[in-house]
């Protein structure tokens, strides 16, 4: 290296470990949270939650999929259909429905922090019922309305042409019997989702008449002062696909399984009865909506709740029942204990809606063990079809050797038959020959009974002409011994006289 060579040039100072560790901190600082427009992806539930809490959630979750929107031509996507139910609400917002049209976002604001318990208590404050259809809409997310094109009225006119005798013959208002026209026009006839069976004598399908929840739940429906025949409408085609995707056979084991876990004697003693208790639950569930049978009030508050939980809170209303039911249900038995529960004075109790609120079944629990026996059932239908398989593989064998034998037995069988052909002609002939000697028979029996009774007439002539002679003898004998009688006679007088 030359003398006249520059030095290297300074190493840049080193930075110090303060510094460096304020920098990483920055640099890796975490991203804020979400905004409240993706607070939809973090609503969710874990196994610590009341069932409340759950029920809510899984039912937000259902009305915000594409299952309840109804996919007909005569409706149409209402884009700005919550903003004027909001519209609308905010026009009535008074203390009475402050909480109800305050809550705007139900998932962000009841959903979201966990205040199921709040919501709960204002349903049994009541919701106003001027504004309870508003609420009713805005929650199930109504937003389709009935195109340019139709009116209700249109609607109304051309179901009429279809008459339906069993609607007609119900003891309701006029106004719920023509929304119950239309509705069954719209999913029997529009829809083409028609409930048909075939009838084994004339193979003519027959169509179902709507089912009794729908007309409960429409009646209560109908009972919404400021709610029109549309908006009505509307919220009874999303309750009937609540309850057509309701699982009921995963529904009734839930409640078979509450009972079971929550009231073991009650359940056992039903058991033992005998009782159909999937047909019973039915039952119930549908009386827990007849204004006819309850207190209407009754039967909307329930409607309330399953509008915000869904039908797991029937599930615990029905636990309810039979806990009031208690002592009455270990009453009875056999006939007796299957019409009490069957009668409308099973679930005419007292309804306290705290208690009902206080039956915390472990329902996660038991809808796991439901889809867990269906797997089940599933990987043993697999297996039994490989068995099936099997056998049939062996079944393919032996029937091959059965073919080879009936073949063997196909050519006995054939001399047999031309054996049989001629035993039966020479049968023919037998019998033709049989009928002669019959016939034959006939005549002699009958030219015999003629040669006896001839025979006979002459031995009794014969007979006839002994006894003649034999009395003609007699006759001469009886006629000496008078004569020698009559000589004696003068005899005896003539010695009587010397």
């Amino acid at each position: 290296m030359s003398e006249d060579s520059s030095p290297p040039p300074p190493l840049p100072a080193r930075k110090s470990l303060d510094s460096i560790l304020i920098e990483t901190e920055i640099s890796k600082k975490l991203p804020d949270l979400p905004s409240a427009a993706n607070a939809n992806q973090r609503i969710s539930f874990d196994l610590n939650d009341s069932v409340s809490q759950i029920s809510a959630v899984r039912q937000w979750e259902i009305y915000t999929s594409l299952q309840l929107n109804e996919t007909s031509d005569i409706f149409v996507n209402n884009a700005i259909g919550q903003n004027t139910i909001r519209t609308k609400l905010n026009e009535l917002k008074d203390d009475h429905t402050k909480f109800w049209i305050d809550m705007n976002d139900y998932s962000s604001s009841i959903l979201l922090p966990k205040r199921i318990n709040k919501l709960e208590e204002e349903i049994l404050t009541g919701i106003p019922s001027n504004i309870r259809y508003l609420v009713y809409l805005k929650t199930l997310l109504v937003r389709q309305k009935l195109n340019s094109r139709e009116t209700f009225s249109s609607l109304l006119t051309k179901s009429r042409q279809l008459r339906d005798e069993y609607i007609e013959s119900l003891a309701v208002d006029s106004r719920v019997r023509e929304i119950l026209i239309v509705f069954n026009y719209y999913v029997n006839e529009i829809t083409n989702s028609k409930f048909e069976i075939e009838s084994d004598e004339n193979s003519e399908l027959m169509q179902l008449p709507i089912s009794r929840f729908i007309i409960n739940v429409c009646i209560l429906l109908g009972t919404f002062p400021e709610a029109s025949q549309e908006d009505v409408l509307y919220l009874l085609l999303k309750f009937n696909k609540l309850y057509t995707c309701l699982n009921k056979d995963e529904f009734f084991y839930k409640v078979s399984r509450s009972l079971e876990e929550g009231l073991a004697d009650i359940f056992k003693h039903i058991s033992v009865q005998g009782i159909n208790l999937n047909s019973l639950f039915r039952s119930i569930l549908v009386q827990l909506f007849s204004s006819e049978l309850l207190d209407e009030e009754v039967c909307l508050r329930v409607l309330d709740f399953v509008v915000f939980e869904g039908f797991d809170f029937v599930l615990r209303s029905i636990l309810y029942l039979f806990r009031k039911n208690l002592e009455k249900i270990q009453e009875l038995d056999g006939d007796a204990l299957l019409q009490f529960l069957n009668s409308p004075e099973f679930c005419q109790v007292e309804f306290d809606f705290k208690e009902v609120l206080a039956e915390e079944p472990s329902l996660i629990q038991y809808e796991n063990e439901f889809y867990l026996i269906n797997a089940n059932s599933m990987s043993n239908n697999s297996n039994e079809l490989t068995n099936l398989k099997e056998v049939n593989d062996e079944l393919v064998v032996k029937i091959n050797d059965l073919k080879r034998k009936i073949d063997s037995l196909q050519a006995t069988h054939s001399e047999i038959s031309d054996q049989s052909e001629q035993y039966t002609k020479d049968l023919s002939e037998a019998e033709i020959e049989n009928q002669k000697l019959l016939k034959r028979q006939a005549e002699l029996q009958e030219k015999y009974q003629n040669l006896t009774m001839a025979e006979n007439l002459s031995n009794t002539i014969k007979a006839n002409q002994e006894f003649s002679q034999r009395n003609f003898e007699l006759e001469s004998q009886i006629k000496n011994l008078q004569n020698s009688i009559e000589e004696k006679n003068a005899k005896l007088a003539k010695v009587q006289q010397s």
